[in-house]
């Protein structure tokens, strides 16, 4: 349960944020309501102590939601299954081909860099 004093003297932001991350813990980690409710206050009240009297802005997300597509489409890609690939994220078989290019140079480099 949201603790009464911070419901009614939290900012809305810091009051959602308890409600988001209470809400995400439950369905995540199957954690019972209350303790997800706890965790939900501890990361607002730790936000106000890190980011407090800053403004604060959250990016849509969507260069993160693509590299999140691009990485799905990479460990989808068999060598010849292009086109599939292409119609089911609905993007261009030449996008294809570079998310696979660039892939593969950034696995190339990740692995130099732990053999170096």
């Amino acid at each position: 349960m949201i603790e009464p004093q911070f419901r009614s003297k939290g900012p809305e932001l810091l009051v959602e944020l308890s409600q988001h991350v209470a809400d995400t813990v439950k369905t995540v980690t199957e954690l019972d309501p209350q303790t997800a409710e706890l965790v939900g206050n501890a990361v607002a009240k730790h936000m106000m102590t890190v980011w407090g009297g800053q403004n604060v802005y959250f990016p849509m997300g969507i260069s993160w939601r693509a590299s999140q597509r691009d990485l799905q489409i990479y460990e989808e890609f068999d060598g010849r299954n292009h086109s599939a690939l292409a119609k089911k994220y609905n993007v261009s078989l030449q996008w294809i081909y570079k998310i696979v290019r660039t892939m593969r140079k950034e696995e190339l480099q990740a692995k130099q860099h732990t053999q170096a």
